[in-house]
């Protein structure tokens, strides 16, 4: 059975629309339900993917128009939009071994202390200005520096969640996708005199803000059709060339852990995303700054590619 892949897109006219993909192209969600035999009055309510995720009789829903697909016609000239729009992103830092071991932060490792993390360690992403869809560009700032790849699965919340356990918090994912966190890992706006440690610590987060910093994509897959999320593998390739190449099941904290240590933070709601880090192989460590040209691809062959040309300053 072929996974239910949601998207969000723009059609030629750049009227928005919720779509499923499909062997890379893009049918009308609303169209191919109509055709599975839905009244077209009841089919609005698949214009959320997030209710459409969380919402067991949607989900039939966009089943059964898969079903159909075959038998319409894809969306000419659409472009993709993120999946799903998050209240609130989360992503985590050094949440793969081999990643902390390649040395790219000293502050985050703790300098000479031991290398095994006992807590996760969360950082959060502005949503409005860094996330973007597959194959919007990535536009370098004319103050970039050092501008990096990080290819991370992403999941997507279903159920509110406030402190909940381990073994109660994969009830409240309800999808998957893909974040390329973007960073730039030498941030400079302004000279200082005199440098601080804690001076440090903010240029790396502030470095994950800029605009575009966070590709999302190319559709999210329910969590019922993904197996476990905690053994998938990620790809990043640069210009065609694998950067980072890892599976999930090497991740320190896994999805689980991840949603019930954040729920004891804050809040969880529906459509919150946390990313859940990346693998060695980032650019700083190889030498390698995103420049104009470049190509980016995150692949997760569940989810698909998601793909971020860049563009320079």
């Amino acid at each position: 059975m072929r996974p239910l892949k949601i998207v969000q897109y723009l059609n030629e006219e750049d009227w928005p629309g919720v779509g499923l993909l499909v062997d890379d192209e893009i049918y009308e969600l609303e169209n191919a339900a109509i055709a599975a035999g839905y009244d077209e009055v009841g089919v609005f309510l698949l214009e959320d993917p997030d209710l459409v995720l969380r919402d067991p009789e949607l989900l039939t829903m966009a089943r059964r128009a898969l079903a159909v697909i075959d038998g319409e016609e894809p969306v000419e000239g659409a472009r993709l939009l993120p999946p799903v729009y998050p209240p609130k992103l989360f992503c985590l830092a050094t949440n793969f071994m081999a990643h902390m071991q390649e040395g790219i932060s000293k502050q985050l490792q703790g300098g000479e202390q031991k290398r095994e993390l006992e807590t996760p360690r969360v950082f959060m992403k502005p949503t409005q200005n860094t996330v973007i869809g597959s194959d919007a560009p990535l536009l370098l700032s004319s103050t970039a520096q050092l501008v990096d790849y990080e290819a991370e699965l992403a999941i997507v919340i279903g159920q509110p969640a406030k402190e909940v356990s381990v073994e109660e918090a994969s009830a409240h994912i309800s999808g998957v996708t893909i974040i390329n966190d973007i960073s730039d890992r030498e941030l400079h706006i302004w000279d200082r005199e005199e440098e601080r440690d804690w001076d440090k610590f903010f240029d790396w987060l502030n470095g994950k803000w800029y605009d575009g910093f966070a590709p999302m994509g190319p559709c999210v897959v329910p969590i019922a059709d993904i197996g476990s999320p905690d053994d998938l593998e990620i790809i990043m390739r640069l210009n065609g060339e694998v950067m980072q190449q890892a599976n999930t099941n090497e991740m320190i904290f896994n999805c689980a852990e991840a949603v019930s240590y954040i729920s004891h933070i804050c809040t969880l709601v529906a459509g919150d995303v946390i990313a859940m880090g990346t693998p060695a192989g980032v650019g700083q460590h190889r030498g390698i700054r995103l420049k104009d040209g470049d190509v980016m691809e995150v692949e997760i062959p569940e989810i698909g590619v998601l793909r971020t040309p860049v563009v320079g300053p």
